[in-house]
């Protein structure tokens, strides 16, 4: 195989290597291996559960579970909490009788997130004394288990109350353009398994060991992010959360009931969180099974693979505005482009964010414009950050052709989340060059508008240039890669 595939078919199938790259299964199967394998010391009467949690949660627990059978390490019980039924071939069907499948609710918690939680706190309390509890996260355990603190179900009357407020506080900080380790520092702080507390309580009803198997979806692989840190002490004291929560203006956007449950309001105190150097948190150990950088590698090695002649990787995570990232990586392939001597490929990966209220209020204030030919019966935020990026890109490069720049024909943009959806889309984001913004026209859209109001998915939808590959098991932020054919 060689460059001279269609640039699409190239692209998507570096999107597939650089899911591959974070495969859950093989690298849970080896890390737990390992694991084991480095403490031989470890009874093998030790009853060993397993609790998986997030997106790749399935696919985890299958490789968990293999390793454990190599072993001749029997399960005793265990939890399974996915964003989805899983497919065909993955772990479901075939998990041990004691061993309970669950689908939580993302990216905003509601009652099957609640009833999640409930699952976990019924499993933590069956723990034999001297168990080993192995704990399996991936992206979206913060929403997937999501569950209030008592105080805030004492604040509000009860628990269901409280899960209505926290799915409140979850929407304004997607809203508000937070970058993940902002929002899961505020919302750890009123998560029932959130800061650490999960360690404390399997440790607490029995747990000797809590080994710790996380894949990243987060900048930085800061384990206090990833999932809210179920089993990590918060880093944050309470002054500088606090400070967090003014710097984003919390106070005027919160709910009052969470604003006095946070401390912002009357004369209470932050929620409490276990001590950096609590007992408990001694017993956790930390394995990182794979995170952005593996996915991004792999993607570059495939390229190499497939003759592309000079791959240029960007080690410096994709952070900030998706739209303005989009102009800029285009820009930044439009300048490269005249030196190439052969086919170029850039990659980069990170987590651009896009603020939902700021496109939200732009969208209004268009729909009251009647000089605005906006098609309102599209509905507004319908379309990921990837999408956002790739449209963005596709404007610069076709604004850059419309001005005589014929090196913008030859550039393809591949933007995709690892996880298969981009936002609450049926797309990981999508596959766009010079073309797309005139295919979609040609189909009755306002690109610019649509970009500019949230509606990304509508135009690339119809310039053909979403990628599909449905849920892919894993998820370790997103990808980015910029094709120049010399």
């Amino acid at each position: 195989m060689t460059t001279t595939q269609h640039p699409r078919a190239l692209l998507s199938a570096l999107y597939r290597a650089a899911v591959q790259g974070a495969a859950p299964f093989p690298r849970t199967r080896d890390a737990v291996r390992e694991w084991f394998d480095s403490r031989p010391s470890l009874s093998v009467q030790a009853p060993v559960y397993v609790i998986a949690l997030g997106k790749a949660a399935p696919a985890m627990m299958a490789g968990a579970l293999d390793a454990l059978e190599q072993l001749s390490r029997n399960v005793h019980g265990g939890l399974v909490v996915a964003a989805h039924e899983p497919k065909r071939g993955e772990v479901g069907n075939d998990l041990p009788a004691h061993v309970r499948l669950m689908v939580g609710d993302h990216p905003v918690p509601g009652p099957a997130s609640l009833d999640a939680a409930d699952a976990l706190d019924d499993l933590t309390h069956r723990i034999e004394d001297g168990s080993l509890v192995l704990v399996l996260l991936s992206g979206g355990t913060t929403s997937l288990c999501a569950a209030p603190i008592a105080s805030l179900s004492q604040a509000v009357g009860d628990a269901d109350r409280a899960q209505s407020h926290l799915a409140t506080l979850s929407e304004t900080l997607l809203e508000s353009g937070l970058a993940i380790h902002e929002m899961n520092a505020i919302r750890r702080r009123v998560l029932r398994w959130g800061a650490g507390r999960l360690a404390v309580s399997l440790v607490q009803h029995g747990a000797e060991h809590v080994p710790v198997f996380a894949i990243s979806d987060v900048i930085g692989d800061d384990p206090a992010v990833i999932g809210s840190g179920p089993c990590t002490a918060d880093p944050l004291d309470d002054a500088t959360f606090l400070a967090l929560l003014d710097a984003h203006d919390m106070r005027s956007r919160v709910e009052r009931v969470m604003g006095t449950v946070l401390g912002l309001e009357g004369t209470g105190d932050p929620p409490r969180v276990p001590a950096m150097d609590h007992p408990a948190l001694a017993r956790v150990d930390y394995t990182l099974v794979a995170r952005n950088a593996d996915a991004v590698q792999a993607l570059a090695n495939e390229a190499r693979a497939l003759g592309i002649t000079q791959v240029v990787v960007q080690h410096t995570p994709l952070e900030g505005d998706a739209a303005q990232l989009g102009e800029q990586l285009a820009r930044l392939a439009l300048q490269a482009a005249p030196n190439v001597r052969g086919d170029t490929l850039l990659v980069c990966g990170g987590e651009p964010v896009v603020n939902l209220r700021a496109t939200a209020d732009r969208a209004l204030s268009r729909h009251e414009d009647e000089s605005m030919d906006v098609p309102w019966s599209d509905e507004p935020l319908r379309g990921g950050r990837m999408q956002v990026l790739a449209l963005s890109a596709a404007l610069a490069l076709e604004e850059a052709a419309a001005h005589g720049n014929a090196r913008a024909w030859k550039i393809g943009v591949m933007a995709a989340g690892t996880d298969g959806r981009d936002g609450p889309t049926d797309a990981a984001g999508a596959i766009v060059d010079a073309a797309v913004p005139a295919l979609a026209r040609r189909a009755g859209r306002f690109p610019e508008d649509d970009l500019a109001t949230g509606r990304s998915w509508f135009p690339l939808d119809a310039a053909d240039a979403l990628l599909r590959p449905g849920p892919t098991g894993t998820n370790v932020m997103d990808v980015v890669a910029l094709l120049i054919r010399a």
